[in-house]
Order: structure tokens, then C-alpha cells, then sequence
């Protein structure tokens, strides 16, 4: 390799690391094989739908999802997203906490509520990003799954089921994503 231009040096040597640390968050970060089974008295049922974020800062994310669940019902939730990274100070992905706009039973007290669930989503591919061109921009596609841990109202409170996500990031951080999987439902 010729050194003489400094420049086409460092964008290898930036590529080079870029990849290094996708493969890194891959690796350290990659869900597991297996969805995370429905407890009674919850019921396992399909859902799909899209969901729009834009980035907040570094790590953070807000946007709505709209969807279907159980082939029916409509869902319109808010969705934040919160970064978190693995012992090693690696990227390990998002909480997301979804509450929709629904009203339904709580499970103690007879109060309502409105649906919630905790998901953790980790990409389940290197994800394919670009330089935006500015230093920490990027844009491009992943994919993630995402593992519900906990729910309120329709949602089992013990979480379970999976979720597969395909998505975008641009270089002004909106992000558009598509869902498919299952979910446990409380009846």
C-alpha cells in the first residue's frame, strides 16, 4: 500500500475500525436463539406494524408505533428509546418502553391503565451504516430482534414473545423501522 496519501490512509483505517467495532457490537450484543416463552396466563399472539423514532442525542430516541396485534385490535403507542452498552463498554442496544393509547384493567384494584410493555432490542446483524460525512453521523439499515421483559395492562406482565425488526437511520436521525413477531396478551 502506498503511504504517500495521507488521506485515503485514514478513511481505511477509519473503515477498518468502523467495522471492527460492528463486529464487536454484534458479537457482544447479539440476542439470543430463542423467544422468551408466554406464563399464564398469557396467550401468544401475532403482532406487526411500523414504527417512527427520531434521535434525541446520542443514545436516546422518541416516536410512535402503529400496529396490529392478535390480527385486529389497533395499536397507537409512544415509544422511547434508551441506549445501554455491555460490561465491556460495548453498544448492547435500546430499552424500549412503549405505553399505548388504549384504557384497560389493571391487574390489581380495579383501576385502568394504559398498556405498556419493556422490550430489549439488540441488532441481530452488523448492522450497514455510512459516515454522514460529520464526525458521529451515520446512516443506513440494521436489523434487531427485540425481547419484551415486562408489560401493563393488555400485556403479560412477565413479558415474552419476540419481535423482528427492519430499519432505517438517515443522516438527520429519523428512523423508520418494520415489525413483525408475537406477543404475550393477558386476557
Amino acid at each position: 500500500m502506498n503511504n504517500d496519501n495521507p488521506t485515503l490512509v485514514n478513511s481505511l483505517i477509519r473503515g477498518v475500525a468502523v467495522a471492527a467495532v460492528a463486529a464487536l457490537a454484534m458479537a457482544s450484543g447479539t440476542a439470543s436463539a430463542e423467544e422468551a416463552p408466554c406464563e399464564a396466563p398469557g396467550r401468544l399472539v401475532p403482532i406487526s406494524g411500523k414504527i417512527l423514532t427520531n434521535a434525541l442525542g446520542p443514545g436516546d430516541t422518541l416516536g410512535v408505533l402503529s400496529g396490529r396485534i392478535d390480527g385486529q385490535q389497533n395499536l397507537k403507542c409512544g415509544l422511547q428509546g434508551k441506549a445501554f452498552f455491555n460490561p465491556d463498554g460495548s453498544f448492547g442496544g435500546f430499552t424500549h418502553t412503549l405505553v399505548c393509547d388504549d384504557i384497560a384493567p389493571a391487574q390489581y384494584g380495579g383501576d385502568k391503565i394504559h398498556s405498556q410493555v419493556v422490550s430489549i432490542s439488540r441488532f441481530s446483524s452488523v448492522p450497514d451504516f455510512r459516515s454522514c460525512g460529520i464526525p458521529g453521523l451515520e446512516y443506513g439499515s440494521f436489523t434487531e430482534v427485540s425481547d419484551p421483559q415486562s408489560g401493563r395492562g393488555i400485556f403479560s406482565p412477565t413479558g415474552g414473545g419476540r419481535l423482528y425488526i427492519d430499519g432505517t437511520v438517515n443522516c438527520a436521525g429519523a428512523v423508520d423501522m418494520k415489525f413483525t413477531g408475537k406477543v404475550c396478551l393477558v386476557p
